[in-house]
């Protein structure tokens, strides 16, 4: 597929309003596609080269680079491009303009394809070392060299992360749907597919090759991340009992980084919420869950949380961050110790268990877990009362915790991979008048809005008073 006609469909997609008129331009394009190239419209939809769970390089770049690239194809000083950039607030239409003037887009350009786009963006991607970022950019402009204007517009903001298509997964899946099965009623089983495996694009590539039917069979594997199920919040806790149902168990709320750990024999992988692989951040974690873990394979989700070695109390979230350096591992295994607390198991021996109520997936977490000083199960208590879950709430923000998540154990109570559902609500300070902290600011800056927000402000800058020093330090944007 020429790469024009997907610029040509992210035009007009991005000058739709109505989200199923999005839809259905997106699988209007989609039909036209060959199958074996559905995996790379889709990244190049999502802005996304790989999975996020895959150890592969991202194309992001900087507006500073992406400038550079602009003034390179063109043949025009960076200062142009700065200042049409000032203009346009977009780094994609600055390069659109300013290759529709060069002429030698026009006379060198040769047709992209859809591969050709993909496969270059992960060329460069890849490149690293010394020099490595005057080669990207000669990589890049050359690409745009070949580009028609349109073309330039998705590239650059592809590069700088900023499509601006108004199309999110769900969308895409629904695209997706529309245009491989001709009914819309599927997209739960695509969803489905994707909240498992977690890379839309070879739910896609499966959909068009083979059909709706291979993509039913796609199934939890451990070692690839499942989509985490996320809880709704509320700050009543009457409206939460309401919601949740007659009965609740009501578990403390860590301050922590939520991992999923896949174990697979004495393989160990760890994810975060966001699906991004840190098991190199973790390796204590690694040795816990092969000590304390009593299963062949499984998949399980829990809090790793940062622990003075003395006492074994719970330190801040932020004392944890110092885990996210890539070096130095082995000192901050010892300068920031961490616990895991277990909520929750996915798989076990070769079982997907999601579809299982909560009460018995807790259960399957007793028999699994070998609890010690540092791996256990969340702290939680049942309860059928507004007043003692409020109760609660308040022993676990006045212990150091963050607040509290009431989860439904209903016989329907099975995890929701990918969804924000009713089975869990969270209730923290923050959500509670009275609770939450509040802070008088000073606004000392802005920053300059980009894309919809040219000529307004994109954020502000706001700090406040010290008195030791009598200063006004930042303290958000």
């Amino acid at each position: 597929m020429l790469y024009l006609k997907l610029a040509q469909a992210f035009d007009e997609i991005e000058s739709t309003s109505g989200t199923l008129d999005k839809i259905q331009l997106y699988s209007n394009m989609l039909k036209e596609a060959e199958a074996k190239t559905v995996d790379k419209i889709v990244a190049l939809t999502t802005g996304k080269l790989h999975p996020d769970w895959k150890s592969e390089s991202e194309i992001g770049i900087a507006e500073k680079m992406a400038v550079q690239v602009v003034a390179t194809a063109a043949s025009v000083p960076e200062n142009t491009v700065l200042e049409v950039l000032r203009k346009t607030g977009d780094i994609g239409s600055t390069g659109e303009l300013l290759l529709q003037e060069s002429a030698q887009a026009t006379l060198f350009a040769e047709d992209l394809t859809v591969s050709t786009v993909y496969n270059t963006l992960v060329e460069t991607a890849r490149l690293s070392g010394s020099g490595s970022n005057k080669e990207k950019i000669a990589k890049l402009a050359g690409l745009l060299t070949d580009a028609n204007p349109i073309e330039a517009r998705y590239i650059l903001r592809t590069l700088t992360g900023s499509l601006r298509l108004g199309l999110s997964d769900m969308g895409i899946i629904d695209g997706l749907s529309t245009a491989f099965t001709g009914d819309r009623e599927v997209r739960s089983d695509i969803e489905a597919a994707f909240n498992v495996c977690s890379d839309l694009g070879r739910v896609a590539c499966v959909l068009a090759e083979k059909g709706i039917d291979a993509v039913r069979a796609i199934h939890t594997e451990v070692g690839i991340p499942i989509r985490m199920m996320a809880a709704k919040k509320l700050s009543d806790a009457e409206e939460i009992m309401e919601k949740i149902g007659k009965k609740a168990f009501v578990e403390y709320k860590y301050d922590g980084e939520r991992v999923q750990a896949h174990k697979n024999g004495e393989e160990v992988t760890l994810y975060s919420r966001r699906q991004e692989l840190i098991t190199h951040q973790y390796p204590d974690v690694v040795q816990l869950i092969l000590k304390n873990i009593k299963a062949d394979s499984c998949v399980l989700e829990g809090e790793c949380v940062a622990i003075d070695s003395e006492t074994g109390k719970m330190k801040p979230f932020q004392e944890l961050m110092r885990r996210r350096r890539k070096t130095d591992i082995d000192n901050m295994q010892k300068e920031v110790p961490v616990a895991l607390f277990i909520f929750d198991i996915l798989f076990l021996n070769g079982e997907d268990v999601t579809s299982q109520p909560m009460l018995e997936r807790r259960k399957l977490m007793e028999d699994t877990i070998e609890v010690s000083d540092r791996v256990s199960l969340t702290i939680g208590e049942f309860t059928e009362e507004p007043d003692r879950l409020y109760e609660i709430f308040e022993n676990a923000i006045n212990t150091g915790y963050e607040g509290v998540i009431a989860k439904a154990i209903h016989e329907n109570s099975g995890y929701q991979a990918g969804a924000r559902s009713w089975l869990w609500i969270k209730l923290k300070a923050s959500y509670t008048e009275g609770l939450a902290d509040s802070a008088d600011l000073v606004i000392v800056g802005a920053i300059h809005g980009r894309g919809k927000r040219t000529g307004l402000y994109g954020a502000i800058l706001a700090s406040a008073y010290d008195d030791m020093t009598d200063t006004y330090p930042t303290v958000c944007k």
